[in-house]
């Protein structure tokens, strides 16, 4: 599990690995901490993502079901 920080602030917990067969950060799972404003959180989150994504050398995000962040996490198609 991943925490990510926010402004200092323990904001989220995040399932990664890196699927390097598939060329993608794989996110199974990510979890808002209580209290947080997650309209706040998701673009700081997203944004950190694809960083890392990039800095593994992955072509991109892929956002799993789990967890009250993933939907917001996932690409509107």
């Amino acid at each position: 599990m991943f925490p990510f920080l926010l402004d200092g602030e323990l904001v989220a917990r995040v399932d990664i690995k890196a699927d390097r067969a598939a060329g993608v950060l794989r996110v199974p799972g990510a979890f808002a901490e209580p209290g947080v404003d997650a309209g706040r959180v998701v673009p700081a989150l997203a944004g950190a993502l694809r960083e890392m994504a990039g800095w593994l050398g992955l072509d991109g995000v892929a956002v799993g079901e789990r967890g009250d962040l993933a939907g917001p996490l996932r690409p509107r198609t």
